[in-house]
């Protein structure tokens, strides 16, 4: 594993083994939440299951394969640790993507012609996509969700969540206790897999977590079973209203969201890829990423707040049975570039 901050180059394997255990089932590959605190400490991270998981170099925000010919998902049952064929790995059905809705229209604000934009970018990606964003400057809500899959896992995403229900606990204050705060920043600065499965338990786990969906009208959003946090299921309409929660005024107080962007604002920098693609320089994005290699492909997820230079945001992109770690990230930069560009501006608006 070779480390280099001041150049933006990481070399990594993606594993994820701190804590885990409780993240993914068995016959999957252990990934997602990386590396844990391992990595921030600069301890190795041991691996004996998966030693043909790809390694990446992360440079600029984009993840490329360390060995170009060793870019497919792996899978780790015990038996056989064989890597899943490209005839294994579902590509998509590009006839049958959903149409993209402009929710907001049914207030009367006309559409940014975003819809058209992803529909055409989509159409040439592989795997399966739900992506949703809210601008809060034009009023307007840009819906896809392909309909040939049911449910996209959210991977270590999830984390914003646990740390979203945490918050709403704690009320006007939006203090978390000391444990909870030392445990939330572990989760989502480094995306630590027992700090999250830790905090999951405290917040009441499944049936809690459900509750905290429903509350915030997440029909289409289950809690993983068994402890397992990141096979949580849900669509990207359903996270803007996490996103909205802790982003704009109404569901938590503003000491509660301060508490939230103060956290984001800590992810390291080799996990500040996919919402960030296309966005400027100066450009605040407070975001919340996953990645996990099941044998169907690759879960590519990313969620963000994207606000400055007179644009504000909010996003969420799923992916699932991408056949690259890459691919994924690719898809999800794409749709980001894409948002910048139709993200009306105030001063434009104004």
């Amino acid at each position: 594993m070779v480390r280099r901050w001041g150049a933006s180059v990481v070399l990594l394997t993606v594993t994820g083994m701190a804590g885990g255990v409780m993240y993914w089932p068995a016959g999957e590959a252990p990934g997602s939440a990386v590396l844990g605190g391992r990595m921030a400490a600069g301890a190795p991270v041991t691996v004996s299951a998966a030693p043909r998981t790809p390694s990446y170099v992360i440079a600029d925000g984009v993840a490329r394969p360390a060995h170009p010919t060793s870019n497919r998902p792996t899978s780790n049952t015990p038996a056989s640790n064989t890597p899943v064929t490209g005839d294994a790995v579902a590509t998509g059905q590009v006839g049958r993507l959903a149409t993209v809705e402009s929710i907001a229209a049914a207030r009367g604000v006309a559409p940014t012609g975003l819809a058209a934009r992803l529909r055409s970018y989509l159409a040439s990606r592989p795997g399966h996509v739900s992506v949703a964003m809210y601008d809060a400057v034009a009023g307007t809500t840009a819906v896809y969700t392909d309909p040939a899959v049911a449910g996209y896992e959210t991977a270590s995403s999830v984390k914003l969540d646990i740390l979203t229900a945490l918050v709403r606990r704690a009320g006007a204050s939006g203090r978390l206790t000391a444990r909870e705060q030392a445990l939330a920043r572990r989760m989502i600065s480094v995306s630590d897999n027992a700090a999250a499965s830790a905090l999951w338990a405290d917040v009441g786990g499944a049936p809690a977590m459900n509750a905290f969906f429903a509350r915030l009208g997440m029909h289409a959003t289950t809690a993983g079973p068994g402890g397992k946090w990141g096979l949580t299921r849900t669509t990207g309409a359903d996270q803007l209203a996490v996103l909205r929660a802790i982003s704009y005024p109404g569901t938590l107080s503003a000491a509660g969201r301060a508490t939230v962007s103060g956290l984001l604002k800590t992810v390291i920098p080799a996990q500040r890829w996919g919402l960030t693609g296309g966005v400027p320089a100066g450009v605040t994005v407070e975001l919340k990423n996953g990645w996990l290699p099941r044998t169907s492909g690759w879960v590519i997820t990313s969620l963000a707040h994207v606000h400055g230079a007179g644009r504000d945001y909010v996003m969420a992109v799923y992916t699932k049975n991408g056949p690259s770690m890459q691919s994924g990230i690719t898809t999800v930069q794409g749709l980001s570039a894409l948002a910048w560009k139709a993200a009306r501006s105030s001063a434009a608006a104004g």
